[in-house]
């Protein structure tokens, strides 16, 4: 992640050394997302099957590539191909990871879901400042190749990792195994889940083509747009653990929404707003509404799956959640260079709370009564 978080952090950079126009910016961000989609809806299904550490070693490996390409690409069309490898790469080993944490917990998967995410933001927090350190001693180039190289070698300690499997069977997959998808988007709460990670990616497909953008319009240097990157990301590190275990304690359904609809106006405002501090506190305040939002929506999507499509139910809400980042990241850029600041960023606003409304009428969020909350932090 903290390759990803590189792309976000640099692209302002990108766009000057290699003179790239500011309407193609979405689709270095749509490509990750939609490579991401493509490999969630079609791979992440045979962690559930038997083969869940090769596809984290596939996914892992992936990542990886793309992340060297980006260190060695000159061209738009080089550029657009090394994001959607790093996000096929995310894809791919996300769900059999979330599926290892689901099925070993025992009534704390929300905390634990937290630690992971957690894990995943350290790369938001640490890697756009390393980004903009290697940026400065030698050129652009520089950071994808090191963190390339350092992806690569987590292949050696997630050898080790012991992942739960399921039995492997010999036989082709039955038809209730490839109708996994068409059973589950059949699920109202399973939707009304899905829909709520739809909200959040699609911000994200939003904020990486507009924010290094919109930041360095307003005055700030390469340095400043990736120390408010890691502002944003380092309170949500802080605190995911914790943030985590709300939604053990009132439950994820509701936990998830609320924190959800929290982050609406902040991201409806930014566009409208000229003081970068200002800014920077509006997204720190994001970012600790999401540390809750992520592992809440998460086991909250697990809590609506059967256990049986663990790894499938989680594939598809980051496909959803995928499919959603790239319309974001492939309309906004578009909009921010025709319309300004604050059309782009009032329309994702809007879209939000759309989709937040939507899932909030498939299934009304109910906190827990003190009983719900005994069953929820005992487990199972």
């Amino acid at each position: 992640m903290a390759g990803v978080s590189s792309v976000f952090a640099l692209l302002a950079e990108l766009q000057q050394r290699y003179d790239l126009p500011t309407a193609s910016l979405g689709w270095i961000a749509g490509a990750a997302f939609a490579a991401a989609l493509v490999t969630q809806l079609s791979i992440a299904r045979y962690a559930d099957r038997g083969y869940a550490r090769l596809v984290l070693r596939i996914g892992v490996t992936a990542a990886a590539l793309g992340l060297l390409w980006f260190a060695v690409a000159t061209e738009l069309w080089q550029f657009v191909a090394a994001r959607a490898l790093l996000g096929a790469g995310v894809g791919m080993l996300v769900p059999p990871a979330r599926r290892a944490i689901l099925l070993t917990s025992t009534g704390n998967q929300g905390e634990r879901l937290g630690t992971f995410y957690a894990a995943y933001l350290a790369g938001f927090v640490f890697g756009p400042p390393l980004a903009g350190a290697l940026t400065v001693i030698a050129d652009v180039r520089l950071p994808f190749a090191v963190l390339g190289v350092a992806v690569l070698a987590m292949l050696v300690p997630i050898a080790r990792i012991d992942m739960p499997e399921a039995e492997r069977n010999e036989r082709p997959a039955t038809k209730a195994d490839k109708r996994v998808i068409r059973r589950l988007v059949l699920d109202r709460r399973v939707i009304a889940a899905v829909l709520v990670i739809v909200s959040f990616r699609y911000s994200i497909g939003v904020f990486e083509p507009l924010w290094a953008i919109h930041l360095d319009r307003l005055g700030a240097s390469t340095m400043v747009v990736t120390l408010s990157l890691t502002g944003f990301a380092l309170p949500m590190l802080l605190v995911a653990r914790r943030a985590g275990a709300l939604s053990d304690r009132y439950g994820p359904r509701f936990t998830s929404i609320v924190s959800a609809l929290a982050t609406v106006p902040l991201m409806a405002s930014y566009g409208y707003l000229t003081s970068i501090p200002v800014i920077a506190l509006l997204v720190i305040a994001q970012g600790l509404c999401e540390a809750v939002q992520s592992p809440g929506s998460q086991a909250a999507l697990a809590d609506a799956a059967p256990q049986r499509d663990a790894a499938s139910a989680q594939g598809l809400g980051e496909a959803a959640g995928s499919a959603a980042a790239a319309i974001g990241a492939l309309t906004a850029a578009p909009l921010y260079a025709r319309a300004g600041a604050g059309p782009a960023w009032a329309l994702a606003g809007l879209v939000m709370t759309a989709l937040l409304t939507s899932s909030t009428l498939l299934d009304r969020p109910a906190r827990p009564t003190r009983r719900g909350r005994a069953a929820i932090e005992t487990g199972p």
